[in-house]
């Protein structure tokens, strides 16, 4: 298979120009390395002086991680790596950029649906994108905290396979857009998702944050709103693995405003999840995940 290894700046460009409104908004030059270890690192590594949306995307990253410290591996041009940081304002509240995770997975999952003209994405409570039901991409943010009376910045990557066949996945519950019937280029790619979360996150932070206020960008639905529309783990039978050991197993039932997934269990307690491991068991309604 004859792969494309190199993203294209003025195909990036064109893409994220396409996007309404990205012409209201500042965009720093991309940073788009041949192959790097990790673009989360090297933008942290860029310091404070960085710009909002700066961006760091690769076709070959070699030492990606995910939750829990687990390798994210691809052949080389069969994943885009992004990513990009988001740098706000002192009225956004550090906690609300918790949220910062969940805006990347709903951008992403829209666009799938856009490009596949039907609903075949959702959202993995707290940080996969599943197509057709199986992983396509996994997110990571990690919070650099600013200088006191200043924002915070959150650094937020996302890997997305794009190409790989089903020989070349990690494992068995694994997909990629092409597997999905969904064919896009890592530069168009790229520039979309870049542009559209610009303009995403720009109406958030003016929000000062909120998970509550209807955005525009959103379809005049809220962050919560579209996280709830879009997660595929809401209405599941889950287990989920705590930190310290410990486990839950429950009907998954909602998301509160704090972005902690609800989850009912057999003596009909309602346990809110700050952090955790979800394992899809089998849909409340009957039917499965």
């Amino acid at each position: 298979m004859s792969r494309t290894l190199v993203l294209d700046a003025a195909a990036v460009a064109e893409a994220r120009r396409a996007t309404p409104g990205t012409d209201l908004l500042a965009w720093p030059a991309p940073l788009l390395p041949a192959q790097t270890g990790s673009t989360n690192e090297d933008l942290v590594a860029l310091g404070a002086g960085a710009a909002n949306l700066s961006l760091v995307a690769t076709l070959d990253q070699v030492a990606g991680r995910g939750r829990l410290d687990r390798s994210w591996v691809a052949p080389p041009g069969a994943c885009l790596a992004m990513s990009t940081l988001l740098r706000a304002p002192a009225s956004v509240a550090p906690d609300a950029l918790g949220w910062a995770t969940v805006l990347v997975a709903l951008v992403a999952a829209r666009m799938v649906d856009h490009l596949a003209g039907e609903r075949v994405a959702g959202v993995k409570w707290p940080n996969d994108l599943l197509v057709g039901g199986s992983k396509c991409a996994g997110i990571l943010a990690r919070l650099v905290p600013g200088a006191p009376g200043e924002g915070h910045t959150v650094v937020v990557g996302i890997g997305v396979n794009l190409d790989q066949r089903r020989d070349e996945l990690p494992v068995g519950t694994a997909t990629s857009l092409a597997l999905a019937g969904v064919s896009i280029g890592g530069d168009e790619l790229l520039g979309s998702l870049w542009g559209q979360l610009g303009v995403v996150s720009a109406e958030w932070f003016a929000a000062g944050g909120s998970v509550t206020t209807p955005l525009a960008s959103l379809g005049g639905a809220s962050v919560l709103e579209a996280a709830r529309e879009a997660s595929s783990t809401l209405g599941n039978d889950v287990r989920v693995h705590l930190p310290g050991g410990h486990e839950l197993v429950g009907v998954a039932t909602d998301l509160d405003a704090d972005g902690c997934l609800m989850v009912t269990d057999a003596s009909g307690e309602v346990h809110h999840v700050h952090a955790g491991d979800v394992v899809h068991l089998r849909r409340s309604d009957g039917g499965y995940a």
